[in-house]
């Protein structure tokens, strides 16, 4: 009988590079999870070799459903254009993983601003539900792991919170809201969050006292913005100037941009389980 390994969000960033490292791996079977099977994003994960089910975070028989006969599951919850909340949408899966005898889970999770700034900034609310939906997941009695992603480096190309990244005359031009001297993780989200979440899929039967409730930090390297354009400009083989503006006035983003959730050194862990994370230089292929 296949192993299945349900994946939420599969069309997302994180979801789509999931299924394609449990694709190559061949271990697991995934089951991708999406809330409209007939969308364009939906089609392409059929056509990669997946099982592809429907299931909205308010739908809690769907989410069942789509848990039901698989033994691990990949967990990522979204803050921004959802009518449930957040720590409603981990809720509703973690409740069903658990009915459904669902062996492990992995949530994709963030530290908690409020936490970490000891009540100084609390506006973050994307981080501060995460870090509940770890909490509430690591209570569940399911064995279970997190990984922590840095600074998507893929927002670059997504010009992020208006941010674009331009090309000019002599090289390119990176726009930030980033401090000078603060460093913060960078994570090249796409290509390496699949193997982690492999690689503890298919190690946690035989390493669950290293794996079990431990969070996972996924990153390269901690870099000011002044280091990480150094490197995207080795891989580009031009420079990369810097310009920064000002806080939005929005003060969930502003208060993000702060970088008070301090995380851990990346790759230590993971590293361990034989995952190894791509550089800013090499993403730099992608610019």
């Amino acid at each position: 009988m296949a192993r299945i390994a349900t994946v939420f969000l599969s069309t997302g960033l994180q979801g789509t590079s999931v299924v394609k490292a449990l694709l190559k791996d061949g271990t697991f079977k995934p089951r991708a999870v999406t809330r409209n099977v007939n969308s364009d994003a939906a089609r392409a994960m059929a056509d990669f070799g997946c099982e592809v089910v429907e299931a909205g975070f308010d739908d809690k028989e769907a989410i069942k459903k789509a848990v039901t006969g698989a033994e691990c599951v990949f967990l990522v919850t979204y803050p921004f254009g959802s009518n449930v909340p957040e720590v409603t949408q981990g809720q509703n899966v973690i409740d069903a993983s658990k009915e459904a005898g669902v062996k492990f889970m992995v949530l994709s999770s963030l530290p908690s601003v409020s936490e970490v700034s000891k009540g100084n900034y609390t506006k973050v609310a994307h981080y501060d539900d995460k870090a509940t939906v770890q909490k509430y997941l690591e209570a569940s009695g399911l064995s279970c792991a997190s990984v922590v992603p840095g600074a998507f480096l893929e927002n670059i190309l997504r010009g992020f919170l208006n941010c674009p990244f331009l090309k000019t005359e002599t090289g390119y031009l990176m726009h930030t809201m980033e401090r000078p001297g603060s460093k913060s993780l960078q994570t090249w989200t796409g290509r390496d969050m699949g193997p982690a979440v492999t690689a503890l899929f298919t190690q946690y039967t035989s390493r669950l006292s290293e794996i079990d409730k431990q969070t996972f930090t996924l990153g390269c390297c901690r870099a000011t913005v002044e280091e990480t354009a150094a490197e995207l400009a080795k891989g580009l083989g031009k420079p990369v100037e810097i310009k920064r503006i000002g806080p939005i006035g929005y003060e969930a983003v502003d208060q993000m941009v702060l970088r008070l959730a301090r995380l851990r050194r990346p790759g230590q862990a993971l590293e361990a389980l034989g995952v190894k994370v791509g550089t800013i230089e090499e993403f730099a292929g992608l610019l």
